[in-house]
């Protein structure tokens, strides 16, 4: 009977991980952490690249719009309006800011094309035409 409750006791005391066991468990989550986030980095590019389509895309129409009405284009500033006349009150979108990327815009000899050049620190440079001739970007 003394047999019993010294084996009991013992086991009973054994609780808990050792320190192998949880270094073990620390570099498992270490290593599975490390394949996500190298496998989330182009998903990320490609959402920021969106973005910067999208928000210059929502310019479109208002560029549209100056043209037909026979007023030029203010260069890309954020602080200033798109058209250089005071009925059109449409500021140039902070696409820097949401996106990460540098954008210039200059007129391309085709007096209906903008060309917005987007440059990504990360991945190099990346050409963005949008046209307002067509509607789109690409």
């Amino acid at each position: 009977m003394k047999k019993e409750n010294k084996i009991k006791t013992t086991l009973e005391t054994k609780r808990g991980f050792t320190l192998v066991e949880l270094m073990i468990v620390i570099t498992i989550i270490g290593i599975l952490a490390g394949i996500v986030l190298v496998s989330t980095q182009g998903g990320v590019e490609k959402s920021k690249r969106a973005s910067a389509i999208t928000t210059m895309a929502s310019v479109l129409p208002e560029l549209a719009t100056c043209q037909d009405d026979g007023f030029s284009v203010n260069a890309y500033n954020t602080a200033s309006t798109i058209c250089n006349d005071a009925s059109h009150t449409v500021k140039w979108p902070d696409v820097n800011t949401k996106t990460g990327y540098t954008v210039t815009a200059a007129a391309a000899t085709n007096a209906q094309i903008l060309t917005y050049t987007f440059t990504a620190a990360k991945t190099g440079q990346t050409t963005i035409t949008c046209s307002y001739a067509t509607n789109d970007c690409n």
